[in-house]
């Protein structure tokens, strides 16, 4: 039987302030970092979005000028935790990136000081890798909008399969740029208000930019939290577009219930990015796996779309749900919006609670489904 595997620390930077506490609170206070935004270097027009105040993190590491926003970002995340829970930086401690666009805001940016093999991905991992001595060279995960939580399921994989780690540091992360903004706009999926996940007047989703990070383990804590099975199938349905079916999406909840022990599920944190596609192929998929009745939100509306950090920022907030005994609602819904009914929460709701399934598409047909339980 395999080790157990653990999330006994978190770490949460996002334009609704820093730390996974004060997140977790705005949540459940209803406020959300998603508003107009009016700059040029990222549309002709306005958008909205929400996006991290540089005043956040301006002067907090040594030699800023060396490092990208990007990296300044993680950069904080993993000192955070290094300096919170005592964190050796040997060979026993491994750090995994995720993200979907790194540095890619470089190639558009006249002034940018940096090279351009910064945009490189090994590049950025390298950079990281320097700041802090660490001995072993970082695995960067870059697959979609799974990319965050499919790193925890790697972390995990790792620390079960061999002992040449005792720490993994998982960090994920994406910043706006004007590379992605248009991209999204060439698939008309940007909404011209705050996003709607799972509600009938959805019309598209915000983008935002986080990073997150989670320390994992084989060595539980007394408010640990277990990642209990995972479960990723590839449908390959269509570059951009979810599959009809959600047979991707299906295949994954599905293995990661049976690996699971079929387990009595508290609530779904849901990918939820309000397009008319995702979110149906979502409530598809969970209607067939008989899961349309377990309390279900999307943080969409509070953070935009965070891309490579979605996953991982979703799953730490959960994970704060769980141990708070605190359901956090779905912004934005008022009326239901898919073909199959879902149980979309809409108040903060105070119960016990012992696990939860996190979900996660991206495109190319990527899916992933964890199930997480309180120790």
């Amino acid at each position: 039987m395999k080790a157990a595997i653990f999330i006994v620390g978190d770490c949460v930077i996002s334009p609704l302030g820093m730390g996974s506490t004060l997140n977790f609170e705005k949540l459940l206070a209803g406020e959300t970092a998603v508003a107009p935004l009016d700059d040029t270097t990222l549309a002709e027009h306005r958008i909205h979005a929400a996006r991290i105040a540089d005043h956040q993190w301006v002067g907090k590491i040594q030699n800023a000028s060396k490092y990208t926003r990007l990296e300044t970002l993680f950069i904080l995340a993993i000192q955070n935790l290094i300096d919170t829970y005592g964190i050796p930086v040997d060979r026993r401690t491994l750090v995994i990136l995720s993200t979907t666009k790194g540095n890619v805001s470089l190639l558009h940016n006249p002034a940018a000081r940096f090279p351009e093999s910064r945009v490189y991905l090994s590049e950025m991992a390298h950079e990281i890798q320097h700041y802090f001595g660490f001995e072993n060279q970082p695995i960067t995960i870059s697959n979609a909008c799974i990319s965050g939580a499919l790193a925890l399921s790697v972390a995990r994989q790792l620390l079960q399969s061999s002992d040449a780690y005792e720490h993994v540091l998982v960090v994920g992360g994406d910043e706006i740029s004007k590379f992605i903004v248009s991209g999204f706009e060439a698939f008309q999926a940007l909404s011209d208000g705050r996003c709607r996940p799972f509600d009938r007047d959805r019309n598209g989703l915000n983008l935002g930019e986080a990073v997150a990070a989670a320390y994992v383990t084989k060595n539980p804590t007394d408010d640990a939290v277990c990642i209990r099975a995972a479960g990723s199938f590839n449908d390959a349905n269509h570059i951009s577009g979810p599959s009809r079916t959600g047979e991707g999406l299906y295949r994954s909840i599905r293995e990661a219930m049976r690996l699971a022990g079929e387990p009595v599920l508290d609530f779904i944190s849901a990918h939820g990015t309000a397009t008319v596609y995702n979110d149906e192929m979502e409530a598809i998929a969970l209607h067939r796996c008989g899961l349309s009745a377990i309390p279900l939100h999307s943080l969409k509306a509070y953070y935009g779309h965070t891309l490579g950090a979605s996953g991982l920022l979703e799953t730490i907030l959960g994970i704060h749900s769980l141990r708070a005994g605190e359901l956090i609602p779905s912004l934005g819904f008022q009326y239901p919006g898919t073909s199959k009914p879902l149980n979309v929460i809409t108040q903060p709701i105070a119960r016990p609670m012992s696990r939860f399934l996190k979900t996660a598409s991206g495109f190319g047909g990527c899916n992933i489904a964890l199930i997480f339980e309180k120790v």
